[in-house]
């Protein structure tokens, strides 16, 4: 009995050669760079931001400032950058914000440089028309998109130092409006529930179609799919977040965190903020 059996469930030769089948068109390098993207970006909103245990130690140094002093000292220095019209200042924030990325790990480094080079990409880019007006515009150009990197260097610097959670408690602290926390807050649960989505659509999209793509195809096509399930997704995830937080008593207020006081460390963080100041105004 138990041989008929076995005889019964054995696979047929031919099921049980190894194929492999190799597309012979490039129908899917677009779609498995947007999937890699996108896990790539999923993953650190999921990381909530901020250092861990492989940061720099500039970064877990910096981590140790409390939230609002480095918000505040952000806002001073990106104000003090953007007001600025001394090359030397600006050379100055440049080697900081530099060494600052340059301590990072390969991923930190990867996270911050490349953004702030887009930036500073798209700002060239802005200015080319008044470069083609006048050809004086050269060093304004040069100043524009000097203080862009190191504008963005900074800011991506403090996310990559701060918790998302850190930071909506620093909001608070400074009596930012409920409001204004709330958009935050919800911005960046959204991002990781529909981001989520999206990748689980793309790749579902890229492993459906195998081989070269029919005639009358069109990626475009794939592309609006995507965008109207993600639509449709976002405003179920809205609804059902509206009603679990009525559920929940949410009034829309946030509460005020303990305070943890002014430490050493933050003395030393507003010194050198100040410091920074003091040399922007005098430069």
């Amino acid at each position: 009995m138990k041989t008929e059996r076995m005889q019964m469930v054995e696979l047929p030769s031919w099921l049980a050669v190894e194929q492999r089948y190799e597309p012979a068109g490039a129908r899917h390098r677009v779609m498995q760079k947007n999937v890699l993207h996108l896990a790539s970006l999923l993953e650190r909103v999921r990381l909530g931001g901020g250092a861990h245990e492989r940061g720099s130690m500039v970064d877990r140094a910096l981590s140790c400032v409390s939230a609002p002093v480095r918000l505040v000292g952000m806002f001073v220095c990106v104000l003090c950058v953007c007001l600025t019209q001394s090359p030397l200042y600006l050379m100055l924030m440049a080697a900081i914000a530099l060494v600052l990325v340059a301590v990072r790990p390969v991923r930190g480094l990867r996270a911050t440089f490349v953004p702030a080079l887009g930036a500073t990409g798209l700002a060239v880019v802005l200015a080319l028309p008044a470069l083609l007006l006048s050809a004086s515009a050269t060093g304004a150009m040069l100043m524009i998109a000097l203080k862009t990197f190191i504008n963005v260097s900074l800011v991506l610097g403090v996310s990559w130092t701060l918790t998302w959670s850190r930071m909506s408690a620093a909001l608070k602290m400074l009596h930012l409006p409920d409001e204004v926390i709330f958009t935050f807050d919800m911005a960046l649960k959204h991002i990781e529930v529909l981001g989520r989505t999206a990748h689980d659509l793309c790749e579902s999209v890229m492993l459906r179609s195998v081989g070269r793509a029919p005639a009358g195809f069109s990626r475009t096509d794939s592309v609006a799919g995507i965008m109207g399930m993600t639509f449709i997704k976002a405003m179920e995830c809205s609804r059902a977040m509206d009603e679990a937080m009525l559920c929940r008593g949410f009034a829309g207020t946030y509460p005020v965190p303990a305070r943890s006081g002014f430490g050493w460390r933050d003395a030393v963080y507003a010194a050198a903020v100040a410091l920074l100041a003091v040399l922007c105004a005098v430069l």
